[in-house]
């Protein structure tokens, strides 16, 4: 039941995220002759310079994607895939019609690119895809360790180009303008605003335990401590292992001075 739970809201997600992204780009980006990211970026490509139907050429740009998929990636994200494809083409040819008068540029990015971001994160906080880019990304980064997000930058430094190339530089502006708040809205669904701090803390036997105890009754944080021992050195060391607020930040760096001004501290961003 969970499962079957799980699969029903990642169908609805797909639903509702494929929508706006084919809203943003029949009401927004193609009367702007404006690209997206991804393979939806380059259909909208060929719609614009060859004027070829969008969401037909979203099933066939994905059709040798998905025939590659299946002998590397797992079935379960093939069949939500093919979903999320199919779905975007649907709702493509269903908006066709509509526009959104613009006349501002800023209006024009800030809007697209809050509609396409908006899809989008929808669509991967439900865990769900559209295909396209994801699977060529999911496929280079399982076999050659290159990152999803730097093989979907590569994707869409193709899209700019084909821009600047076929229309203008000026629009090529506006179309990165577009993506990046597009990826920054994406980002905000799916981490919302929930940004934390982790810390590693590298200190000695003596300055571990008060340096634990005052950060708990301080900051009432919880601290794990891992003992560590240092391979230079070989000194006994304790590593103190704790999440806390951006605003509790500055504190927390106080408390550790106050105990240990030779403490070693690493401090990583933490979304979820």
């Amino acid at each position: 039941m969970p499962k079957l739970k799980l699969d029903i809201q990642r169908t609805l997600f797909i639903i509702v995220g494929t929508f706006l992204i084919a809203l943003s780009t029949n009401a927004i980006l193609i009367p702007n002759r404006l690209l997206s990211g991804g393979i939806n970026g380059i259909a909208t490509f060929l719609h614009l310079t060859l004027d070829w139907n969008v969401g037909l050429m979203v099933i066939v740009l994905n059709i040798p994607l998905f025939i590659i998929s299946i002998f590397f990636l797992k079935k379960h994200f093939i069949v939500f895939s093919l979903f999320g494809m199919l779905m975007l083409s649907f709702w493509l040819e269903v908006t066709t019609s509509i526009t959104i008068s613009t006349e501002s540029p800023l209006t024009v990015i800030v809007l697209g690119g809050l509609l396409n971001g908006l899809g989008s994160g929808i669509i991967f906080r439900g865990d769900g895809s559209t295909g396209g880019s994801d699977i060529i990304a999911k496929i280079v980064n399982k076999h050659f360790s290159i990152s999803m997000a730097n093989v979907n930058m590569m994707v869409n430094t193709i899209i700019i180009v084909l821009s600047i190339c076929f229309f203008s530089i000026d629009l090529a502006t506006l179309t990165l303008a577009t993506m990046f708040v597009a990826s920054r809205v994406t980002h905000f669904v799916v981490d919302g605003v929930n940004y934390k701090r982790t810390l590693f803390i590298i200190t000695d036997e003596t300055h571990y335990e008060p340096m634990a105890n005052h950060i708990m009754s301080e900051l009432l944080r919880g601290v794990t401590i891992i003992p560590a021992q240092g391979a230079y050195t070989q000194a006994n060391r304790y590593i103190l292992y704790t999440t806390v607020s951006i605003r509790e930040l500055a504190k927390i760096k106080s408390i550790v001075a106050h105990h240990d001004l030779a403490a070693f501290v690493t401090v990583t961003p933490t979304a979820q």
